[in-house]
């Protein structure tokens, strides 16, 4: 708990260092709103400092840290001292339950953040909290060749760094909880200075109960971080067309450069932001009182790519590709190919309901169906099992947006704040849909959708149906959301479960790794089906030829070849998961790749001609191998876990 403590106070500091850097900006804002503002400025301007920090030898160390804590000190020390005592007015009577289902939002986050991660957390455990643990440890920030990921942009990831130095894994998912704090602020300023009234509270509920935001608040995702800076993006720049005032297309380029410096996906909402501001610059163009104007325009736009740049700056020194490992036809990059590329945009097509199971072509007769399904069929739209609708409905993203949208877009009562809005929305939308269909990608919508369900509430006819909605998705996302978390995470940390009891029941690499730690001395791990490295404090690697590479699988011919790879990058053990998560013990193929590995009885090796057809598909020529690998004892078995079966090998002889 004092790790959490501590990154919420050092977020108090980044907010005080983002009002220094934004106070001109914020000055007319509503109070709430430039409070959160600051907050998200800040803390996505110390993770990009991170980045220069990291780069020296050493930085990443208790003196880095020091550094960054100093600037938070001097902020605050700036910002506070005769700072005047801020008027926090709580609505009244039954309006107070605005406070309460608010409160409520953020109890589940703390309570998540102060639970360990677990397969749920599939990317936590993978690269967002396993990179900078990897990092940590180096005493700096360099390549990771065999984790793709550690190429992205690390705005917001970057922070965890700090958070895991002082507080471990609580520590470092803290920090996404100080920013749902900060968007909640935002969100529900935002409203009220569009709005006024009641709009604020309407729109913070919103946006705290949508349930991809709810489970992801208390999480080492960063889609909740990355969804505020595109979201308020998007909503400020909506702003500036109605208010035409040029410090709102700052701050908009100020959120979209670090949305696009922790995701990919900003690269889409600047795009976004700039057709519609553009085509509100057309629509306008007779409007003889306070033009809208093209140069502020560029001048946000080239801002927000400033602020990125480091990152994409980065990817080109080291791989050759400044939007790693996308686009490899284009740009190319270091330990990775076309094939690679392929079975990745493959696993990123497959969620959703535009393309058919298996298919590449978008079919967009389909649209309609993609975009209102994010209400009703929330398990095609995130992994696991997306194909058949069995991913985690916790990753929806709720009726009560699209809801909002809908009726704004039938109610004829649209502002040019509503009007930029939502066209921003429908193009992201229809990027969104080409591109990949996964919720959490869209989480940025939820933030103007909110503040337009806010502000409907007042304003459209329909404003009684969409307060019930919000209420009910309230409701609705805490059952949810308790049933499926809550209330195991709250298990552990009273004592009534321990957390090896915990994680061994939620993650079935966790007692694999607990041996791995206390075995593996000057050694390294290669991952067979595996991707929790952050589990592990020993070195590891991810072995299939999926994730890159350098280990060479295309010239591999045999299983010595396979045994000399993995002694050339130091790999003493080897970790190998039988039955993957989507794999199917009952099919011909698997059954027999089990009976070469030897395990039980003597092994029955491929005969060449079954090895010639399995061969070209690299999955097959690294399973093919490593089963050779262990039926000639090169790879001695050590350990088994059963249910599912997963084995440990040390390098033999």
């Amino acid at each position: 708990m004092l790790g959490v403590l501590i990154t919420l106070l050092f977020s108090v500091g980044a907010a005080c260092f983002g009002r220094l850097l934004i106070r001109k900006l914020t000055s007319d804002l509503d109070p709430a709103l430039a409070i959160g503002l600051a907050g998200l400025t800040g803390l996505g301007a110390l993770g990009t400092l991170t980045l220069f920090v990291g780069l020296v030898p050493g930085g990443l160390s208790v003196a880095g840290a020091s550094v960054i804590g100093l600037i938070c000190m001097a902020s605050a020390v700036l910002v506070l001292r005769g700072a005047k005592r801020p008027e926090i007015h709580f609505p009244k009577g039954a309006a107070a339950l605005f406070v309460l289902g608010i409160a409520v939002a953020l109890l589940f986050a703390l309570v998540s953040v102060l639970a360990p991660a677990d397969t749920v957390e599939w990317d936590s455990l993978a690269y967002h909290l396993a990179v900078p643990k990897i990092w940590l440890a180096a005493g700096q920030i360099q390549p990771i060749t065999f984790i793709h990921h550690s190429n992205f942009p690390f705005a917001v990831d970057n922070l965890y760094i700090w958070g895991l130095l002082w507080g471990g894994e609580a520590g470092a998912r803290a920090f996404t909880l100080a920013f749902e704090v900060f968007g909640i602020l935002a969100v529900f300023g935002l409203a009220r200075h569009v709005y006024g009234g009641l709009a604020g509270w309407w729109a913070a509920l919103t946006w705290s109960t949508v349930p991809a935001v709810l489970w992801l608040s208390g999480t080492g995702y960063i889609d909740v971080q990355n969804g505020l800076y595109a979201g308020f993006g998007i909503v400020l720049a909506a702003l500036y067309v109605r208010e035409r005032e040029v410090s709102l297309l700052w701050l908009s380029g100020v959120m979209l450069g670090l949305a696009t410096g922790s995701k990919y996906t900003g690269l889409q909402t600047i795009l976004a932001v700039g057709i519609v501001l553009l085509g509100a610059l057309y629509l306008n163009r007779n409007d003889s009182e306070r033009k809208l104007s093209l140069k502020p325009m560029l001048l946000a736009g080239g801002l927000a790519l400033l602020i990125a740049s480091p990152w994409y700056v980065k990817n080109v020194a080291w791989t050759g590709n400044p939007v790693y490992p996308f686009f490899y036809k284009q740009f190319g990059g270091k330990h990775w190919s076309e094939w690679q590329g392929q079975i990745y945009s493959a696993e990123q097509q497959s969620f959703g309901v535009g393309r058919e199971p298996g298919g590449e072509k978008v079919e967009p007769q389909r649209i309609g169906h993609a975009i209102l399904g994010l209400a009703y069929q929330p398990g095609r739209y995130i992994n696991p099992g997306q194909t058949a609708g069995l991913g985690f409905p916790i990753g929806a993203i709720g009726f009560v947006v699209i809801g909002a949208m809908l009726l704004w877009l039938i109610s004829g009562r649209t502002t040019p704040f509503e009007s930029s809005s939502l066209a921003t929305v429908l193009v992201s939308f229809a990027m969104w849909f080409v591109l990949s269909e996964q919720s959490r990608y869209i989480v940025a919508l939820a933030v103007p959708l909110s503040v337009l369900a806010g502000g409907g509430v007042l304003r459209l006819r329909a404003g009684p149906f969409l307060a019930g909605a919000a209420v009910l998705q309230a409701l609705i996302s805490f059952y949810v959301v308790k049933d499926q978390r809550f209330d195991a995470q709250l298990q552990v940390e009273t004592g009534q479960v321990t957390t090896d009891q915990y994680m061994s029941a939620l993650t079935k690499f966790y007692e694999p790794a607990q041996y791995l730690n206390q075995n593996v001395k000057g050694g390294r791990v290669a991952l067979y089906d595996e991707v929790f490295g952050f589990l592990l404090d020993v070195p590891y690697l991810w072995a299939n030829p999926g994730h890159s590479n350098e280990l060479g699988y295309e010239a591999m011919q045999t299983g010595d070849d396979l045994v000399a790879a993995l002694q050339r990058e130091g790999v003493t053990y080897v970790y190998v998961n039988l039955l993957p998560a989507g794999s199917d013990p009952n099919n011909p193929q698997f059954k027999r790749w089990l009976q070469t590995l030897g395990l039980q009885g003597s092994a029955q090796p491929y005969t060449l001609e079954e090895k010639a057809k399995l061969m070209p598909d690299l999955n097959w020529r690294a399973k093919v191998l490593l089963g050779e690998a262990i039926a000639s004892h090169r790879l001695v078995l050590e350990k088994v876990f059963e249910r599912p079966p997963r084995l440990i090998f040390r390098m033999g002889a």
